[in-house]
């Protein structure tokens, strides 16, 4: 059976989608509520799939409407370094991914989206964020003033490249916020304010409510410059019940940041600062994180070579009994933060990871890495996914974690198509050896239909 799940997105595409001409049209967002349809209606002669993405309602208004459907086969051996219950074992994810986008008289827009998630493991348990058998992903309504849009409802939301909010497309739910967020620009300097709240995922069907126990507030700029760009950013965080190494207690945090980021000839870039204050229950909050990423893309040879450093540093608690608390908190990130095993949360770490990626072909690419980890606090643990404290380690002596070679091969079968594979091994070192832990073995495979 979960072979034919597999293959029926290609034998699918191949009979719906083979006579459509797709050379012009524009790649899909990973964020579908960013897709625009609206070219479509300079079109001559529109095919049964062009009605599909652009129906006119009227002289100023169209309807666009598509979906996705994802498996993934995560396998693992010895999760977590085996030091969280059971280890080994798979999970098979399918989500399904439905939705209509509106456009009213160019002044209103609404989308609606509906997500179905089932998740199926051996001796692995599915992850909190895997189940959820129907309900409503998104549904949310911009409405359009002459230099600002304001959006209600529920929505997902990116802020910078996911650092500190990101949609957590690696398990099956995506996150999802409800709320309200304001996007204007002022002289040239894009502004972002909002105030959300994250959505809570359960199995039963149309169950899924925001979670009233967080709270998400802040303003997000984007300054542009002739060669670089900056973002200059403040978030709010409120969260009950947050737990790290000194205990569990009701956390405001609040963190301040910037990101300077762009590409000019062969060269890119991305580095940001974050400082963070606030309360955790009676102590005061003090942390930071510094990352970086640099790459070099040579563009006119052979399979395109792409080398890239990424450095990484966040703080830890250095006391776990005072009234102070240093542990970084990276809020809402992809849970993939540094490799698709999602083992290692950002906090308490020094990271290192060198990079290359190959294109062989238009529709090929293959990356591999290497990733150090450091803990950079003794005295507080390693965190894990979930933002959880990994068991046995505060405390114990070592500062070395891990390191991880990873490689991962994604191929674009045609523009609705998309498979990939990828493979990480943990070589566990002091920290965890001296915690009781052992190496990781992680493969994972996807295949991606998009329409």
């Amino acid at each position: 059976m979960n072979r034919t799940i597999a293959v029926l997105p290609v034998v699918l595409t191949e009979l719906l989608f083979a006579s459509h001409a797709v050379a012009s049209d524009p790649d899909f967002n990973m964020y579908r509520w960013k897709e625009d349809y609206a070219y479509l209606a300079d079109k001559d002669a529109r095919d049964w799939y062009d009605q599909f993405k652009y129906t006119p309602l009227g002289t100023e208004s169209h309807v666009s409407f598509g979906g996705s459907v994802r498996q993934r086969l995560n396998m693992y051996e010895n999760d977590r370094f085996g030091l969280q219950g059971v280890d080994d074992g798979h999970v098979l994810l399918n989500r399904i991914y439905l939705h209509s986008d509106w456009y009213i008289a160019n002044q209103l827009r609404a989308f609606v989206e509906l997500g179905a998630h089932q998740a199926d493991g051996n001796e692995l348990r599915p992850g909190p964020f895997d189940k959820s058998s129907g309900d409503i992903t998104q549904a949310f309504v911009d409405l359009k003033f002459d230099a600002a849009q304001l959006r209600l409802g529920r929505q997902e939301m990116k802020l910078g490249s996911t650092r500190l909010v990101g949609v957590r497309n690696g398990p099956n739910v995506r996150r999802s916020f409800d709320g309200l967020r304001l996007d204007t620009n002022i002289n040239d300097v894009d502004l972002r304010l909002f105030a959300l709240n994250e959505v809570e995922v359960e199995e039963d069907g149309f169950d899924n409510d925001a979670n009233d126990d967080e709270a998400l507030w802040g303003a997000y700029t984007t300054w542009n410059f002739d060669v670089t760009q900056a973002d200059i950013y403040y978030l709010g965080l409120y969260r009950g019940g947050a737990g790290y190494t000194q205990g569990t207690a009701n956390e405001t945090r609040h963190s301040v940041g910037t990101r300077v980021f762009g590409e000019k000839n062969a060269w890119d870039w991305n580095y940001e600062f974050i400082y963070q204050f606030g309360e955790f229950g009676a102590a005061d909050i003090s942390a930071w994180t510094a990352a970086s990423i640099t790459g070099y893309s040579f563009k006119n040879t052979a399979w395109k070579p792409r080398l890239a450093l990424s450095a990484n540093i966040a703080s830890g608690d250095d006391d776990p009994n005072d009234d102070d608390l240093g542990t970084f908190n990276p809020l809402y990130p992809n849970l993939a933060y540094f490799e698709e095993a999602s083992i290692l949360a950002p906090q308490n770490f020094i990271n290192v990871e060198p990079e290359v990626t190959l294109h062989p072909s238009d529709k090929l690419s293959i990356s591999t890495d290497w990733n150090f980890f450091w803990r950079l606090n003794d005295n507080d643990a390693v965190y894990v996914r979930g933002l959880n404290a990994l068991p046995g380690t505060a405390g114990v002596t070592g500062s070395f974690v891990a390191h991880v070679p990873s490689i991962s091969v994604d191929y674009q079968l045609n523009r609705h198509i998309t498979l990939d594979i990828s493979y990480s091994h943990f070589f566990a070192q002091e920290v965890i050896h001296n915690a009781g832990g052992e190496d990781i073995d992680y493969i994972k495979t996807e295949v991606n239909w998009t329409f």
